[in-house]
């Protein structure tokens, strides 16, 4: 078809994904279509086609069938990590910076937060003031939400009129818990240095840590909510690049091949989880990439030596 943005049907987008691979049994890419759709099934077909100067021929149907199982499993094993990373995250954030300020409701306080994140430059100093006023509105908003809405929430009625404790905002411990991940990681962001730094002071291994390491720690979180959004949507993660992650100083250069693609998500994985889930993510990628036919190499999926890079992530 000339035109990708007029509807077709089954039959039309079976013979338009002939672009991409060589098929010999319809019935089964018509069954594969009705599932998952054109436009999700064709982006793999895209990424396979980059590759045909390695194939030396155009990628048939087992290969696309192959590579699209492995993402369906890389996909589910990603997203249970990114979750236990975001629990996490949260708990450091609400203790750490709680006990801290002796605040219960300290995500609620303009003074516990720096507008401009302490940037230099005028134009991104004034594009984070403009942004956080839009941040903080929607932190305030969504605390309300908790505390009115009676049938969706009704766990914190005792936060409403009438209750003991009505007149009180909830705590971050228990906000936290409905808060998406975006807002948490912008609510990091926004901390004040001091504060930031009590969190990784609080939740991981060093006594000290300094303004660099928080600004590394931002991109790791974003990475890391980019690949859960990536996850929970059932987009296709092979192949896919992503936002910058921030090498860690004590790390050696050599360790990211590249900072966007998928490796760097293990890296900033591995750096926010606790050492126990992080070791562990490592052989559970291990275990799926044995049980796949597709081969994360020869597509770049993953570096050659992922294994021995993975091994020398200092721990945070």
């Amino acid at each position: 078809m000339s035109n990708s943005d007029t509807p077709f049907n089954i039959e039309e987008q079976i013979m338009s994904m002939r672009k991409y691979i060589v098929f010999t049994k319809k019935a089964r890419i018509r069954r594969l279509l009705n599932y998952a759709g054109y436009f999700r099934l064709s982006r793999y077909g895209k990424y396979l086609l980059s590759f045909t100067g390695i194939l030396k021929t155009k990628p048939n149907q087992e290969l696309l069938y192959d590579v699209y199982e492995f993402d369906i499993e890389l996909r589910k094993l990603f997203f249970s990590y990114c979750k236990n990373a975001e629990v996490q995250f949260k708990s450091h954030l609400a203790n750490a910076v709680s006990l801290t300020t002796n605040d219960q409701n300290w995500y609620l306080d303009d003074t516990y937060y720096t507008k401009s994140r302490g940037e230099k430059g005028s134009q991104k100093r004034n594009a984070n003031i403009r942004h956080y006023s839009k941040f903080k509105k929607s932190i305030v908003e969504e605390e309300k939400k908790l505390r009115t809405n009676t049938n969706k929430y009704p766990e914190f009625k005792e936060y409403r009129r009438g209750g003991a404790r009505a007149t009180k905002k909830i705590p971050c411990w228990a906000a936290f818990a409905y808060f998406d991940f975006g807002s948490i990681t912008h609510m990091y962001a926004y901390l004040r240095g001091d504060l930031r730094k009590s969190v990784l002071t609080y939740g991981y291994t060093k006594k000290r840590y300094g303004k660099e390491v928080t600004k590394q720690m931002d991109t790791w979180l974003d990475a890391i909510r980019n690949l859960r959004n990536v996850c929970s949507h059932h987009n296709k993660l092979v192949g896919k690049t992503s936002s910058v992650v921030l090498l860690d100083y004590s790390d050696t250069p050599a360790l990211l091949p590249s900072d966007t693609d998928l490796f760097s998500r293990m890296y900033a994985l591995k750096k926010v989880l606790n050492q126990e889930d992080g070791q562990k993510l490592k052989s559970d990628v291990q275990r799926i990439i044995k049980k796949s036919k597709f081969d994360v190499y020869k597509f770049n999926a993953l570096p050659n030596n992922w294994e021995i890079l993975y091994d020398s992530i200092n721990p945070l």
